[in-house]
C-alpha cells in the first residue's frame, strides 16, 4: 500500500525529474523543504510569512523577499504607486518602477530595480543599492487585487530555469495555505465570539448582584445564580427543574405572585413589571424582596431578579416604633428640647420648656427666650452645627443660675440638606455641685496622703511597728496599700519579727478597722478540737458542749481574721477555710446552717509555702488564694540602723513610769554585733530581762568573730526592791525563768514547754499572762 508523500519528499521528486541538480543548485532543495514544512506546521499567515523570508534570506542568493498586495487600475500599470505591501509584513513596500499584473504573465523579471528602504536599512545596505526582483503571484483570495511575492537578487542577477519552476510552484502552495488558514482562522473566530458572547450572558446572569432566577410557564424554576442561592439558603441542585416558584412565596402574597405570572404569559395589561413580596427561606426565616420581572421574547419563560430588602423593611417598622417611642419621650422628657432656624428663631418647644417659659416662645429668639441673653450662648456654634457637625457643652444658665448639660445636632429636610438645628439641655446641677465636692475632698485627700507619704519617709514608727530602715519604709508602703485592699494578705518572716504586729497594722489602716481583729495562732490548737475552735459549735453537739459558742471565722465576721503560722494548718481544714474563705461559707459542728462571713485573711508564715505545695503538704488551690498581697519582713540582722530606735523604745516601755537607763557605748556596740536570731523578740525579751535580772547576756554567738560564744556581756543594776505581794514576786520570777528557757530554745515553744515539763497549751498561757508574746 502506497503512502501519501510528505512535503518534503514530493518536493525531492519534483526536483528528480528535472534530472540531475547542479551542485551549486541544492540551496534550492534545502529551501523548498524549509517553505514545505513551515506551509504544513505553522498556524498563522503572518508567522507562515516571517519563516519564508528567514528562509530566503539564510538559504539562498537572495537578498530577501517580500510580500505585495496588487491593485489594478482601468488603463494599465504605470507606475509602483499602485502596489500596497502586505498587511501582516512589516518592512513590505511597493515597487518603485512598476508592477506587472500576474494574470497575463508576460514579465516575471524586473531588472535594475531599487531596493525597498526598509530592506536596505534592516540589511545593512548602502542606500540606492540597485537589484533583480522576480515576481510570483500568490493568488490568495482573500486579499483585494491578490498578492505577489517578490524575491531580491543581486543587479543583473539571472536565475536558472529550474529555479523559476520551483519558485513559481511555491508561490501557487503559498496561496492555497494562506486561503485555509484565512478560513480556518473565520471558524475560530465565529467560535471564540460565540464562546466569548455565551460567556458574557453566563457572567451577567451571574453577577448581577441581584438574586436572578428563569422560570418556566408553569412557575419551574429552570436556573439559578450565586445571589439567590444565598439568599434563601439552597443549593443549585436543590432548586433547578426540582423546586417551583410559589414554593418560595409565603401564602399571603403567593395568590398576587401567581395572577401576575399567568396574566403576563396572557398578556393582560396593568400587570406590574415591578413588585414587593415576601419569601421564605431554608431557616424558615421570611425575606422581604424588591422583584423584577420580564419575559423572554420567544420563549414563554421569564426571568426575575431580586433585591434584598430586608433590613430596610425591618429599619421602617422600627422606624416607626421609634417615631412613636419618640413622640412619648418628648412629651414627658424633663429636659429642654427646642429647635430653631438658621437665625436662631424657635420653631418647636417641648411641654417642659413652654412650662419653664411660661409660654410658647415660637418665632423668639432663643437665646433671650431661655437664657435671657442678648447674644447667642458663649458655647452655642450654629453655624458648626449647620454644616453637620453635632455640638456638646456646658453652660450656667444666667436666668435660673443652674447648670446644663446641651447637646446641639442638624436636622435634615427629606432631601438630606440641613435646615435646622436642634437642642436639648439637661439639667445637671446636682451633679455638678457633687464634682465640687469630691474635687474638694478629692484634694484634701491627695495633701493628706502627700503629708502621710512624707511623714512616712522620716519617721521611725508607724502604728506599733518601729524602724526607720529603708526595708522598713518599703513594709510601711506595702502595708498602706494593703489597708486600702480587701484582698487577702500573705506576711512572710522569721520568728520574732513583728508579723503580727504588721498584721494589726493592716487592719487597724482598714475599712474594718472597727470590727474585731481576730489572731489565731494555727500550730497550738490541737488537731480534735480545730474545727469546733474555727467554725463554733452548737450546744449539744458533743460532751461538754453546754452552750454555742461561735468560733474564730464568726468572731472575725466583719473584721480581720489573723492566720498566724499558717503552714501548720493541715489539709482537711484547709479545703473547708478554702469553701469559706471563697463564699461556699461553714456549718457549726452540731449545725445544719450554713454560714457565710464577711471577713478578710491575713497570713503569716516562717516557712517556704511553695515549697509545703511541692510537698503535698499545703493544697495548691488554699495556696494562691491567701498569697495575693505578700510582705516579707526583713530580719533584725539586715535593718541593724534600727536597733537603737528598738532599744530606746523598749526600755521606754519597761521603765518605771517612763525613766529610761542609760546605756554605754560598749553595750551598744555588743546590740549592734550580735545576730539576733530571734529577731525583734530576743531583743525585747533581752532588755526585758536586763530591767528584771538586771544584767544583759545573749545565748547565741555574736557576729564578732573574736566573740566567745558563751560571753555575756553584763550591766549591773541596783537589786530590785521587791516589795509586792508573793503572788506578784513569784510571777516576776516565773517570768525570768520562762525567758530565760525560750532564750535557750531560741523561742521553739514546743522545745521549750518540754524543757520545763509543762504543757504547751499551759506555756502559752503563762506567756500571755506574763507579757511575753
Amino acid at each position: 500500500m502506497k503512502t501519501k508523500p510528505g512535503p518534503d519528499q514530493a518536493r525531492h521528486d519534483i526536483l528528480a525529474q528535472t534530472g540531475p541538480i547542479p551542485a551549486d543548485m541544492m540551496w534550492l532543495f534545502t529551501f523548498s523543504s524549509l517553505c514545505r514544512r513551515a506551509m504544513l506546521h505553522t498556524a498563522d499567515a503572518s508567522g507562515l510569512l516571517d519563516q519564508i523570508v528567514s528562509a530566503v534570506e539564510s538559504h539562498t542568493p537572495y537578498y530577501t523577499v517580500c510580500f505585495k498586495s496588487v491593485f489594478y487600475p482601468e488603463s494599465g500599470l504605470e507606475s509602483g504607486d499602485n502596489c500596497a505591501p502586505h498587511s501582516g509584513i512589516t518592512d513590505l513596500s511597493p515597487f518603485h518602477r512598476r508592477c506587472v499584473n500576474p494574470k497575463t504573465k508576460s514579465l516575471k523579471k524586473v531588472t535594475d530595480t531599487d531596493l525597498p528602504k526598509s530592506v536596505q536599512k534592516r540589511l545593512g545596505m548602502k542606500s540606492g543599492t540597485l537589484a533583480t526582483a522576480l515576481y510570483f503571484p500568490i493568488n490568495d483570495p482573500c486579499e483585494k487585487g491578490g498578492l505577489c511575492q517578490v524575491f531580491y537578487a543581486l543587479s543583473g542577477y539571472v536565475p536558472h530555469a529550474l529555479e523559476l519552476l520551483v519558485l513559481e510552484e511555491l508561490s501557487a502552495d503559498l496561496g492555497k495555505t494562506l486561503d485555509r488558514l484565512h478560513r480556518n482562522r473565520g471558524v475560530e473566530e465565529q467560535i471564540l465570539e460565540l464562546t466569548r458572547q455565551k460567556e458574557m450572558y453566563q457572567s451577567v446572569f451571574e453577577n448581577t448582584g441581584t438574586g436572578t432566577i428563569i422560570i418556566d410557564p408553569d412557575m419551574m424554576i429552570l436556573h439559578v445564580n450565586a445571589k439567590f442561592m444565598a439568599l434563601v439558603g439552597l443549593e443549585r441542585n436543590e432548586i433547578e427543574n426540582r423546586m417551583r416558584w410559589s414554593q418560595f412565596v409565603v401564602p399571603g402574597d403567593n395568590e398576587m405572585m401567581q395572577n401576575y405570572h399567568y396574566g403576563r404569559r396572557k398578556g393582560l395589561s396593568g400587570i406590574p413589571t415591578e413588585y414587593e413580596c415576601r419569601i421564605f427561606a431554608k431557616s424558615g426565616d421570611i425575606r422581604y424582596i424588591d422583584m423584577k420581572v420580564g419575559m423572554i421574547p420567544g420563549t414563554g419563560r421569564s426571568i426575575a431578579s431580586f433585591m434584598d430588602i430586608t433590613k430596610r423593611k425591618l429599619a421602617e417598622n422600627r422606624l416607626r416604633q421609634s417615631e412613636a417611642q419618640l413622640s412619648d419621650i418628648i412629651r414627658t422628657f424633663e429636659g429642654l428640647i427646642y429647635i430653631t432656624s438658621k437665625d436662631y428663631r424657635v420653631e418647636f418647644m417641648n411641654i417642659t420648656l413652654q412650662e419653664k417659659a411660661g409660654r410658647s416662645g415660637v418665632g423668639e429668639k432663643c437665646y433671650r427666650l431661655i437664657h435671657a441673653l442678648d447674644s447667642p450662648c458663649p458655647g452655642c456654634r450654629l453655624e458648626s452645627v449647620l454644616s453637620g457637625q453635632t455640638r456638646r457643652w456646658e453652660l450656667k444658665s444666667p436666668r435660673d443660675g443652674r447648670w446644663y448639660w446641651s447637646i446641639q445636632s442638624p436636622v435634615y429636610d427629606n432631601r438630606g440638606r440641613i435646615v435646622k438645628a436642634q437642642t436639648i439641655h439637661m439639667d445637671i446641677t446636682d451633679r455638678k455641685r457633687r464634682e465640687e465636692q469630691i474635687s474638694e475632698d478629692a484634694d484634701l485627700l491627695r495633701n493628706e496622703n502627700i503629708v502621710l507619704r512624707s511623714a512616712m519617709k522620716e519617721r521611725y514608727r508607724f502604728e506599733n511597728i518601729v524602724g526607720k530602715s529603708p526595708a522598713m519604709q518599703k513594709v510601711y508602703e506595702l502595708v498602706v496599700r494593703a489597708a486600702a485592699s480587701n484582698a487577702p494578705v500573705i506576711i512572710y518572716g522569721e520568728s520574732g519579727t513583728g508579723k503580727e504586729l504588721v498584721a494589726r497594722a493592716i487592719h487597724n489602716l482598714s475599712k474594718r478597722s472597727k470590727k474585731q481583729f481576730v489572731p489565731v495562732n494555727s500550730g497550738a490548737i490541737s488537731e480534735h478540737i480545730i474545727e469546733s475552735e474555727f467554725f463554733g459549735y452548737r450546744k449539744g453537739a458533743f460532751t461538754g458542749a453546754e452552750k454555742d459558742k461561735e468560733g474564730f471565722l464568726g468572731t472575725a465576721d466583719g473584721g480581720t481574721l489573723f492566720l498566724d503560722e499558717i503552714g501548720d494548718v493541715g489539709l482537711n481544714l484547709q479545703v473547708k477555710l478554702l469553701r469559706a474563705i471563697e463564699g461556699g461559707g461553714y456549718t457549726p459542728v452540731g449545725s445544719t446552717r450554713v454560714i457565710k462571713p464577711d471577713l478578710r485573711i491575713v497570713a503569716a508564715t516562717n516557712k517556704n509555702l511553695k515549697r509545703l505545695v511541692e510537698k503535698g503538704v499545703m493544697r495548691e488551690d488554699f495556696f494562691y488564694r491567701v498569697h495575693i498581697i505578700p510582705i516579707r519582713l526583713p530580719a533584725l540582722r539586715d535593718r541593724k540602723e534600727d536597733i537603737p530606735l528598738l532599744v530606746d523604745y523598749f526600755l521606754s516601755a519597761f521603765g518605771d513610769e517612763g525613766q529610761v537607763l542609760p546605756m554605754g557605748g560598749k553595750i551598744m556596740e555588743a546590740f549592734l554585733l550580735h545576730d539576733w536570731p530571734g529577731n525583734v523578740r530576743e531583743l525585747q525579751n533581752v532588755l526585758h530581762r536586763y530591767m528584771t535580772l538586771g544584767k544583759i547576756d545573749f545565748m547565741e554567738t555574736s557576729s564578732d568573730p573574736g566573740a566567745d560564744a558563751q560571753e555575756q556581756v553584763g550591766f549591773v543594776r541596783e537589786p530590785h526592791d521587791f516589795c509586792g505581794s508573793l503572788n506578784e514576786i513569784v510571777a516576776e520570777f516565773e517570768k525570768g525563768i520562762i525567758l530565760n528557757a525560750l532564750e535557750e530554745n531560741r523561742w521553739q515553744k514546743a522545745r521549750t514547754a518540754l524543757a520545763l515539763g509543762i504543757h504547751r497549751k499551759t506555756l502559752f498561757t503563762k506567756m500571755k499572762k506574763l507579757g511575753l508574746e
